[in-house]
């Protein structure tokens, strides 16, 4: 099922594996059921087809062909294009924003390896899943004032992740109110360009740069710096992130 895809660091199936279709004629399943069954099987092809060819150029005719499903059933849960794009945004940046603050809140009782874990883990998710990655971060730019909207929502969760930074500063340091927001906004543009260009497994080699700079402006360069071989050392340089 669609949800169990997308469950944070547990994801583990290929976005490319196709809908399961129900059976023909009387199958004796809960119109319940059903009604779950085809919308998670339109919010995977919506996630696959705008990851594919961009949401500009994606049709209902596209979603439906890959849901396999008819029109009618389409329109009987959504609107439109738009209301099925957000509806499975919404879907997979709920469930992967609970398992990287699963990873943050689990890392330790040190803020700067809750914030390298909760970027391990968010990291390790736009690799696993291409499809759901480039659907979150490239193409919800294209698909209009309400979908870039929710977008900026989740990056404020991001921004709550380090806020606790600012009990980290060193005596006499000020930390400015915007370094938050900066630090999540150079981070995103970062990674907006490696999904763009299909390069997503350079992130994660560029994992400690990423924790480096997002806690910089907290703890100062040393500070930073031990962080980033303290988290080197709990993890040695041939292990990679689990995603399982």
């Amino acid at each position: 099922m669609f949800s169990e895809r997308v469950y944070g660091r547990d994801v583990s199936a290929s976005p490319d594996r196709s809908p399961q279709r129900l059976p023909r004629g009387r199958h004796g399943l809960p119109r319940r059921f059903i009604v779950h069954n085809q919308r998670e099987r339109m919010l995977l092809a919506v996630a696959e087809a705008v990851a594919e060819q961009g949401y500009a150029t994606t049709t209902v005719a596209d979603i439906i062909a890959r849901a396999r499903l008819s029109r009618r059933t389409f329109y009987e849960h959504f609107a439109d294009k738009e209301e099925c794009f957000l509806a499975a945004y919404d879907t997979v940046v709920e469930q992967m924003l609970a398992g990287v603050g699963r990873a943050y809140e689990q890392g330790g009782t040190r803020w700067t390896q809750r914030v390298h874990d909760g970027l391990e883990a968010f990291i390790s998710y736009l690799i696993s899943e291409p499809a759901f990655a480039r659907m979150c971060i490239v193409e919800v730019v294209a698909a209009g004032a309400e979908a870039r909207g929710r977008r900026d929502a989740a990056m404020r969760v991001f921004i709550e992740f380090l806020e606790p930074g600012r009990d980290e500063a060193p005596n006499g340091v000020t930390i400015p109110s915007l370094a938050a927001e900066i630090v999540v906004g150079g981070i995103y543009e970062i990674i907006y360009t490696r999904l763009l260009r299909d390069a997503a497994d350079e992130l994660l080699e560029m994992l400690p740069d990423l924790l480096y700079c997002a806690i910089v402006p907290y703890v100062g360069h040393e500070g930073a710096e031990r962080a980033v071989k303290e988290a080197q050392q709990r993890r040695p340089d041939d292990a990679s992130p689990a995603t399982d």
